[in-house]
């Protein structure tokens, strides 16, 4: 049986991509960009309102004195794929969480859902945390590479072909979980 609360995340995603589908044959970089915007902008309204994010731009722009990290939060088969250069999985940062006590954390997920209910959880922890605004997607739209097995890729897990935003130049892709005994 679905909770209540799962069930209401559900009816608020449903609301943010309502009646758009798949991107439109031959919509231009920038008018994906602006649907990632905006369907990122609608989750945080919806369920995030207030709460701290950072920007790509504001990522690379960061003082390089400060100890950050970025953390995914996505699920294995997803990582498997691609992840932003440099970052950690969710699990090795709950394994050694302590070590980032005074780091600034900035969770990613596909566009900032699944990060966003992380960073609310890590500040109720007393972290300085902050939601990478549009995640993956933006990063993508940035223009910056992601790894996979240590080489730089041009793919990127998207969850189907409804939230493929991704712009020219890289290569979605959309692939279900192994068991669990495999993941």
């Amino acid at each position: 049986m679905t909770s209540p609360g799962l069930r209401w995340l559900g009816l608020a995603l449903h609301r943010i991509a309502v009646g758009r589908g798949a991107p439109a044959a031959g919509a231009t970089d920038s008018e994906l960009s602006a649907e990632v915007g905006r369907r990122y902008g609608r989750m945080k309204l919806l369920l995030f309102r207030g709460q701290p994010e950072i920007s790509v731009a504001e990522w690379l722009a960061r003082p390089q004195g400060r100890p950050a990290v970025l953390v995914d939060v996505r699920e294995p088969h997803e990582r498997r794929v691609s992840m932003l250069p440099g970052a950690i999985t969710k699990q090795d940062f709950e394994r050694n969480s302590a070590r980032y006590r005074s780091w600034l954390v900035v969770p990613y997920c596909t566009i900032g859902l699944r990060s966003g209910i992380y960073t609310r959880e890590l500040r109720s922890r007393g972290f300085e945390v902050r939601n990478l605004a549009g995640s993956a997607l933006a990063w993508a739209h940035a223009g910056l590479p992601f790894e996979a097995g240590g080489k730089a890729t041009r793919q990127v897990h998207v969850f189907n072909a409804d939230w493929n935003l991704l712009p020219r130049g890289y290569e979605p892709v959309v692939s279900k979980a192994l068991p669990a005994s495999d993941s």
